[in-house]
């Protein structure tokens, strides 16, 4: 850990990603005070929430594919700071919409440039530590970076939206400035240098080849639960505490810190699993799986039960779900220097922007079914796709980055 801690990169990647996860986090805990000022309340709010967040996911989306190609054909460090830039002052002008239309406008221009920052991130973190503290260095820069989830979810609350939105805005641009120093990738220059013949960033070529767009499809299945617990349970618990009777208020600001503090718990501990087993397939395997009981069964106990209660039962929650970037770690050893940041960052907001399908399908499932049955038979498909998925990805804990990938498929 003291090798990771002396890298003035892991640090910058990490610090970004702390950035990238309090904008992030932001909407979800300012989202029923920023709707209200702007005359959106009761039922209306429900569905403009849902809008907004749908917004910020189709830029991330959209972000997740430019930043990517950009990260492998001009530098990962370029990739992350481009990202860097754009999403900090996108949450700045977050503070001053007027209607839904600006809003939504700022929530989709944030989103295309919160896309960038993680996969740039462990693909810098990836190439730039050694095989065997790649996992370690990967579990660091998030649990940095789940501290920004939980700073948002915090000082949020004591803030008005407005000034909430105007700090991440400012936290952002103070991260441009340590920037200064940081070097690019070794094996994305050597592997330059080596094969500037082949396509670099290209989305034909990782679509070329049926091995590489089942890594892409099996990798995103993997982690879409992260993003039903984040889309469905966190961000409409103020909901699922009154469907559940709880006893006290339930803010969502807290409850997302929860899940956070718990992620952050989760991060570490898949990091060090990844370690002792030497598998990062196995590591992630136990944590869907555990993710999946916890998620899918926390019902049956939260009937009656306090506020506080409740909340602990987030942090649990959130603990099983902690395995985020180190699937995204995952995701870029799978695939060759020319494509490791497209794939990587693809990845990290295919996964994000799948929960436009997840509270699509809440939301024509919800007025049948119920909120609790709903989210049961959502999360259930999800959870059940993720665990088959982890089951056919490759293992890569040993192998060596110092690859590129030609059209044949094949890489070298």
């Amino acid at each position: 850990m003291r090798e990771i801690l002396k890298q003035k990169l892991i640090w910058i990647a990490a610090f970004g990603y702390f950035v990238d996860l309090y904008d992030l986090v932001l909407y979800g805990v300012v989202r029923i005070a920023s709707l209200k000022s702007l005359g959106i309340e009761g039922a209306a709010a429900f569905s403009a929430g849902t809008a907004l967040l749908n917004w910020q996911m189709a830029g991330m989306l959209a972000g997740g594919i430019f930043f990517g190609m950009l990260g492998d054909r001009k530098g990962r460090k370029t990739a992350l700071f481009a990202s860097i830039f754009l999403y900090s002052t996108a949450t700045f002008l977050n503070a001053y919409v007027v209607d839904f239309a600006t809003y939504a406008a700022a929530r989709f221009l944030a989103g295309f440039g919160l896309a960038g920052e993680l996969g740039a991130a462990v693909t810098l973190a990836s190439e730039a530590l050694p095989k065997k503290n790649r996992g370690l260095g990967t579990a660091f820069i998030a649990a940095l970076g789940f501290l920004g989830a939980v700073l948002s979810s915090s000082i949020s609350q004591k803030l008005s939206w407005q000034d909430a939105y105007r700090l991440g805005g400012i936290l952002g641009f103070a991260l441009l400035f340590a920037r200064v120093g940081v070097a690019e990738s070794k094996v994305f220059l050597s592997g330059r240098a080596e094969s500037a013949e082949l396509k670099w960033g290209s989305l034909v070529l990782l679509f070329g080849s049926r091995r590489r767009a089942t890594l892409i499809a099996l990798a995103l299945l993997a982690g879409v639960p992260i993003w039903y617990v984040a889309g469905i349970l966190s961000y409409f618990a103020p909901e699922f505490a009154r469907e559940f009777g709880i006893r006290g208020e339930v803010s969502a600001g807290t409850t997302i810190m929860m899940g956070y503090l718990g992620a952050i718990l989760g991060d570490i501990l898949c990091g060090f699993l990844c370690q002792a087993l030497k598998s990062r397939k196995k590591a992630i395997f136990i944590f869907i799986g555990a993710g999946a009981m916890l998620a899918l069964f926390h019902p049956m106990f939260s009937e009656n039960m306090s506020a506080e209660g409740f909340y602990w039962t987030r942090l649990l929650i959130g603990a099983g779900n902690g395995y985020s970037a180190m699937l995204v770690a995952w995701t870029a050893e799978m695939f060759g220097t020319n494509l490791r940041t497209t794939a990587a960052s693809m990845v990290a907001n295919l996964m994000r922007a799948s929960v436009i399908p997840i509270t699509f399908a809440f939301g024509q499932l919800n007025p049948s079914f119920g909120l609790v049955k709903s989210s049961a038979l959502i999360g259930g498909v999800c959870f059940t796709l993720a665990l088959l998925a982890a089951l056919l990805l490759p293992e890569t804990f040993e192998r060596d980055l110092s690859y590129v990938e030609e059209s044949s498929g094949k890489f070298y």
